[in-house]
């Protein structure tokens, strides 16, 4: 036994315990407190939502930071993080411009109490503040875009939750900005983009300003960017066909062919053309030229800039002819029910249209005239009525134009 106590890796082992135990008693229970600096701990400042009731503000401060020396256990100081150290001033009592001289109050982690440690010195012992009237004023918000949408594609124009800011500060300062200015990045943006952002303040040199001098009404705004697709549509035109009226028979030419839109993707995505208008072309009397509005697609844009389209019809070796009939061609449907109805049109003129061949072979007892009394009220009296000519015997021609008759109608 006696020859272990006298080994030397048994003397090591007790040096080694002895000065743990003297390590735990110096940190844990020595009751002489110990100090230790701790420099640039931030100001913090309350009370400033008070002051802009009373219509003032802070425009200035002596000190940023301040340099403490703390007291204290040596286990507590080991346990305190000076990051979570601040130097709090409070504004609320202030009443008045001018310059002020504040007492402040340390503020310690939730894991330290004040009476476990003392604050042993401080390289200032208040802080002045410069109070000064505060002075509000309404800019308007600016889009920035950044970036270009992807292929095919371009940005509507932006709108934001907020048409305005209401910036707050020292006269002079707030006097000299112009605008709020929001960046949207729509690099390869395909769909619309509708986000949160924050903003700029800019004075009339176009240059950003420190916005930590001001106070805003809000600290962000909601911006909406529509994104567009772009398509080229050709314009088309429908038509009513009828014999002596096919689309065989004539040539159309539109003017321009085609317009370029952008618009949103749901409501041009799948459109093949732009339909101008629908034209009988039976109503179509003679080679004819017509300038007809573009329709866009809803909520479209056209970036061609045309807002009319001339559309010009010419019939292809096709003639016409007017033949008149008599009251043995004119007849009616849908006379009223319990009157007695008479034609009064004895004779008409009826034009006809085809190829040359045809129309030489028409007699007038191959037309027929039908008057549609559907519309007529049970009231006696001479009525005009719409009426259809028809051309028996031949597809290939047909009468052009609109046409009526008049009927008397009695009980």
């Amino acid at each position: 036994m006696n020859k272990i106590k006298n080994s030397r890796a048994f003397r090591i082992f007790l040096s080694i315990l002895v000065a743990v135990i003297l390590w735990f008693y110096v940190n844990n229970m020595d009751p002489n407190p110990r100090e230790m600096p701790v420099d640039d701990v931030p100001v913090v400042f309350i009370g400033e939502d008070l002051l802009m009731e009373r219509g003032l503000m802070m425009a200035d401060c002596s000190h940023d930071t301040v340099d403490l020396t703390l007291s204290g256990n040596t286990s507590v100081l080991a346990k305190l993080d000076p990051r979570d150290l601040t130097v709090q001033v409070n504004l609320s009592s202030i009443t008045t411009t001018g310059q002020h001289s504040l007492n402040y109050d340390v503020n310690f982690p939730d894991s330290v109490t004040k009476n476990m440690i003392e604050v042993k010195g401080a390289n200032v012992q208040t802080i002045t503040v410069d109070i000064v009237e505060l002075y509000s004023k309404t800019i308007y918000i600016r889009g920035e875009r950044l970036g270009t949408p992807a292929e095919g594609f371009m940005a509507g124009e932006m709108s934001f939750s907020e048409d305005t800011i209401v910036v707050s500060g020292e006269q002079l300062a707030v006097s000299n900005i112009s605008y709020a200015r929001v960046s949207v990045d729509l690099e390869g943006a395909s769909e619309n983009i509708v986000t949160v952002a924050d903003f700029d303040l800019i004075d009339f040199n176009g240059d950003v300003v420190d916005k930590s001098l001001f106070r805003t009404n809000v600290e962000n705004v909601q911006v909406t960017v529509p994104i567009l697709r772009i398509k080229e549509l050709p314009l088309e035109v429908k038509f009513i066909e009828s014999p002596g009226s096919m689309v065989e028979n004539i040539k159309c030419k539109i003017e321009p062919e085609s317009v370029t839109v952008a618009g949103a993707s749901k409501n041009i995505s799948k459109l093949e053309y732009i339909l101008l208008d629908e034209i009988d072309l039976s109503t179509v009397t003679q080679d004819t030229t017509f300038t007809i509005p573009i329709p866009l697609p809803a909520g479209s844009t056209n970036l061609s800039g045309e807002e009319e389209a001339t559309v010009t019809i010419t019939f292809q070796n096709m003639e016409t002819r007017i033949l008149t009939i008599d009251s043995e061609s004119i007849s009616y449907i849908n006379e009223p029910e319990g009157k007695t109805v008479t034609v009064v049109t004895n004779e008409m003129d009826v034009t006809l249209r085809g190829p040359a061949v045809i129309l030489d072979a028409v007699e007038p007892f191959n037309i027929r005239v039908v008057g549609d009394l559907s519309d007529v009220t049970a009231d006696n009296g001479d009525y005009a009525v719409p009426a259809e000519v028809y051309l028996d015997g031949t597809d290939l021609a047909g009468a052009i134009g609109t046409y009526q008759i008049t009927v008397r109608i009695q009980s």
